[in-house]
């Protein structure tokens, strides 16, 4: 996954920091002058983050250039009381050159050798003096790249400067910023914060173990309040959001308007988890004002929705609507009874397979990686997920068509639900080595050459309209082995050339299928969709493709060989 972070990282670079870091007045060919300022912007990238402050003011941090000494931004943390001193190398990690010049600005710095600095520092010295004569200053040295380690030999160099400058008290660490720390700064922007509610539960009572639970009755207007408040943040820990006016949802809606004091018998209630639950001093059994934090409504949306949805539409709800909510704390977390929770109580109701995977982790993480590059990834049911963005059954089908599984591309057509369970593919397809850019560019290539299979369907006729119809995972497969470095490009557009190659390439490959497949099946009297949904015809049929095309590769290469 480095390549496709490094990817996001620059985007982020050119986007945020490159207005405000223009390139120097050096002889340098374009290549030089980007190279110089995507290392100048990651300093500042690393500044903003480390020390929480605006990419303006970290871009002022900057003093890169001739004789700075080893050290590319510098910036005094009043805050933390922490001095940030940061080389960075937007490629591989420094080598031990680059670091030993680091290290050495680093101790000219604290012994105020101020002289070996060049003009950039001037302006930020009287900063750095005010910093080394602030009692308790942590002085911190940071290497921040776009790769995956530092060497051991800079290691041991870093220790080495801590050995020396903490002689006599505790005042400097080094940190390793690689291009997972530094990307994690990107996802963590797009990470959704924990909800804090207060909430009203009337005639309640409580369970002390083996953990702290509440229930009793809240107000459906309560209710309407915070969801028009926090709106789809209350359903985070969810299988899925309000999904709007379905069968069950409308009814839930006309029993709140028409029979408001009968919902609490017409309704399963809520289930919402929380990682601490307090309560008033004062509080009372009759009516007591919980505060709950890291609240979350884990079993219930649809019904928080259909009421949210009354009470938009009327204004209004009757204070004779309530319904029963059970609240559960779960702390940390630490035994995954959150999911637990979760998953047990909509396991009562009829749910389809694909909502349970949003309970698996790595789709939170997959969804912000995919926000840092503006894409929305809707890995959990709405009834706004709109036209825009990427939904997780897309990525799943795309995901099997590129994984160079058979297996899956048969499970894929005879039982999709496959796809989304961990006993199953769910494992293989969303591992957690995919990485955001991955899953948006396998996406983007199967909805291109999707509308090129559906094209020629339209226009084809007889048996050759069912093999474009039900072959076209099939044919994805085969040309995802011939095709990986087109695929795995870190990026998530296609160029015009990506489209020129996909387009040629797919035609040429899914004629030669449709050629085997009739030589093959032609006595069998077999329907395509029979076929595809069947590993022993698609086996025998994937191995014959291969065949082909490993011949004609070697005739390519060779025109002279025989043809055997």
């Amino acid at each position: 996954m480095q390549m496709p972070k490094k990817t996001q990282i620059i985007e982020v670079l050119k986007q945020d920091y490159f207005p405000m870091i223009p390139q120097l007045a050096r002889n340098w060919t374009a290549e030089q002058h980007e190279k110089n300022r995507l290392s100048r912007s990651l300093a500042a990238f690393a500044i903003a983050n480390l020390a929480d402050v605006t990419p303006a003011q970290a871009a002022n941090s900057i003093i890169n250039g001739e004789n700075d000494n080893g050290i590319d931004a510098v910036y005094f943390d009043r805050i933390q009381n922490k001095l940030w001193l940061v080389q960075a190398k937007a490629g591989n990690a420094p080598n031990m050159g680059d670091n030993k010049k680091f290290c050495d600005g680093i101790r000219d710095l604290v012994h105020k050798r101020f002289q070996k600095f060049n003009d950039g520092f001037v302006r930020l010295q009287p900063d750095v003096e005010n910093a080394l004569d602030t009692n308790g200053l942590k002085i911190i040295g940071c290497n921040v790249y776009l790769n995956e380690s530092l060497s051991s030999h800079v290691i041991t160099d870093l220790n080495q400067l801590k050995t020396e400058l903490n002689e006599f008290a505790p005042r400097f660490e080094w940190e390793d910023l690689n291009v997972e720390k530094t990307h994690s700064w990107l996802t963590a922007k797009q990470a959704i914060a924990p909800v804090d509610v207060v909430l009203t539960l009337e005639n309640w009572h409580r369970l002390e173990q083996p953990r702290k639970a509440y229930y009793g009755l809240v107000k459906a207007l309560e209710l309407a309040a915070l969801y028009e408040q926090h709106d789809k943040r209350l359903f985070e820990k969810n299988i899925r959001y309000y999904l709007g006016t379905e069968d069950v949802n409308s009814a839930i809606a006309e029993t709140v308007k028409e029979q408001p004091s009968e919902l609490f018998y017409l309704n399963n209630g809520l289930t919402i988890t929380c990682s601490k639950v307090e309560l008033p001093p004062s509080h009372n059994q009759y009516s007591t004002s919980f505060t709950l934090q890291g609240f979350s409504v884990v079993n219930g949306a649809q019904t928080v929705g259909a009421i949210a949805s009354v009470y938009k539409a009327n204004g209004s709800i009757s204070a004779d609507a309530k319904l029963l909510v059970t609240i559960i704390e779960v702390g940390t977390e630490t035994d995954n009874i959150g999911v637990k929770i979760t998953e047990a109580r909509n396991k009562q109701n009829a749910v389809r397979d694909v909502y349970f995977a949003a309970l698996y982790p790595n789709q939170e993480r997959l969804r912000q990686e995919c926000m840092v590059s503006g894409i929305v990834y809707h890995y959990r049911p709405s009834a706004d997920r709109g036209q825009d963005g990427i939904t997780i059954e897309q990525a799943a089908i795309a995901l099997a068509c590129f994984s160079g599984n058979t297996e899956i591309i048969v499970a894929a057509k005879r039982e999709i639900s496959q796809l989304y369970k961990r006993e199953y593919h769910y494992s293989t397809l969303f591992s957690d080595q995919l990485s955001g850019i991955t899953l948006c560019r396998c996406v983007r290539i199967f909805q291109y050459l999707d509308e090129i299979f559906t094209a020629s369907e339209s226009s084809a006729t007889g048996k050759q309209k069912a093999f474009y119809r039900h072959g076209k995972l099939f044919i994805l497969d085969i040309f995802s082995r011939r095709n990986k470095a087109l695929i795995n490009k870190p990026e998530i557009d296609l160029s015009e050339s990506d489209k020129d190659n996909l387009s040629r390439t797919a035609i040429e490959i899914a004629e030669l299928i449709y050629t085997l497949a009739e030589s093959r099946f032609a006595t069998d009297n077999k329907g395509y969709l029979a076929i595809f949904k069947n590993l022993t015809d698609v086996v025998p049929l994937m191995s014959k493709v291969m065949q082909e095309l490993a011949r004609r590769d070697a005739e390519a290469e060779n025109p002279n060989l025989p043809i055997v």
